[in-house]
Parts: structure tokens; C-alpha cells; sequence
């Protein structure tokens, strides 16, 4: 796996006014967890957005020369602005078996899609457990073989040694009947039969 490597500073101010200070001049404060120890730092907001779109899981994080494998833990975010406010990252060691959410990546073109349906995506993550040494980029799902009606369940997935804790039941993704082709079929129904009610309402005419 290639982690992706990312520059930190030990944060000397705290608190929320310097904290705000700090994002005013695009700097994200943060944590780094570590054996029940926690340090308050700093990191550059468009390096960390660089990371973050990379979406590597493992980190390796440089605190001042200091080097760290690392994942990030949470991401706080403005409820207004949606901008980045706070990072809490986890130290781990590689061989450390740990519970993490992995992207999955739907593969291909679902039959059914071909036949007019439409491929509905229901969860974008699940939950793993593995070492910090295996975490995925993303699990991949081909969905060439699903047609209209298919669904996928968490129990329908295999990934081999990896230890899916999301819970089975959950949906997926499916391939349904557009909405759109649903409501048409109703109204082509309902036209059909008001013209067969006003025909039958018909007068025949009277022979004389």
C-alpha cells in the first residue's frame, strides 16, 4: 500500500480564539491520538484537502521531522460553510488490527441498466475490520450481472479475509424501475379505462 505523506506543526496556541485565528489563515487544527496520548497540531488546510481527495485510508504523517502512520479518526465540519474545522488523526501501528470504513467501488454496467432500469446506489462505505497493513484503497463490486429487480445485501459481498462488521441486512445497491416509466404505466391505465367507461356509456340509437 502507498500512503500518502503529509507535513504537520505542533500547534502552540489553544483554544477557540486562537483557533480561529489559525483557520483564518488556512490552517486546520488537529489531534493526533496515540497509547491513550493526545497532541494538539496544525496542518496546512489545502495539503490536508489534497490527502483527503486522494483517499488513501493510511497516512503518513510527519509531525515537526517526526515521522507517524496514521489514519484519520474524524472530520469536523462547519455546519454553515461545510468547511474543515478540526482533524482528529489515530496513530496505529501496521500491524494493528483495526475497525475502518473503505470507499466501494461499483464495477461495470448492471444489466438491467441496458433493459431500462436504474442502478440505485444505497451505501457508499462499509465498515471493516483488517491490519493497518491491508486497509483497501476501495473494494471493488462488479455489477454486470444484476438485473431489474436485483438487489444487493452487506451478505451478499465477499472480500476474501476481510472481516465486514456493517451489518448484513443493510441494502446496498439495487436496480429498479425508473419512476418515471411507473407513473406513465399508471396513466396509460387510467386514460384506457375512462375511454372504456365512455364508451359503454354510449346511447345505441333507437330504430324507428
Amino acid at each position: 500500500m502507498t500512503e500518502l505523506a503529509l507535513k504537520t506543526e505542533v500547534r502552540e496556541g489553544l483554544g477557540k480564539e486562537a483557533n480561529k485565528k489559525l483557520r483564518k489563515l488556512g490552517i486546520i487544527p488537529a489531534v493526533f491520538y496515540q497509547k491513550n496520548k493526545a497532541e494538539a497540531l496544525q496542518v496546512n488546510e489545502l495539503e490536508f484537502i489534497r490527502v483527503l481527495r486522494a483517499g488513501n485510508q493510511l497516512i503518513d504523517l510527519n509531525i515537526e521531522g517526526k515521522k507517524r502512520k496514521a489514519i484519520i479518526k474524524d472530520i469536523q465540519f462547519h455546519p454553515v460553510t461545510e468547511k474543515i474545522v478540526h482533524i482528529d488523526f489515530q496513530g496505529v501501528s501496521m500491524s494493528e488490527v483495526l475497525q475502518i470504513s473503505v470507499p466501494l467501488n461499483f464495477v461495470g454496467t448492471a444489466a438491467g441498466v441496458h433493459e431500462g432500469g436504474l442502478f440505485e446506489v444505497h451505501m457508499h462505505d462499509i465498515e471493516i475490520k483488517c491490519k493497518a497493513s491491508d486497509i483497501p484503497h476501495e473494494l471493488d463490486i462488479n455489477i454486470e450481472k444484476l438485473v431489474i429487480g436485483d438487489t444487493l445485501h452487506i451478505s451478499d459481498l465477499d472480500f476474501g479475509d476481510l472481516e465486514i462488521v456493517s451489518n448484513p441486512e443493510m441494502l446496498v445497491a439495487g436496480v429498479v424501475v425508473p419512476k418515471v416509466f411507473k407513473d406513465t404505466e399508471v396513466e396509460e391505465g387510467e386514460a384506457v379505462e375512462g375511454e372504456e367507461d365512455a364508451e359503454g356509456s354510449e346511447e345505441e340509437p333507437i330504430e324507428e
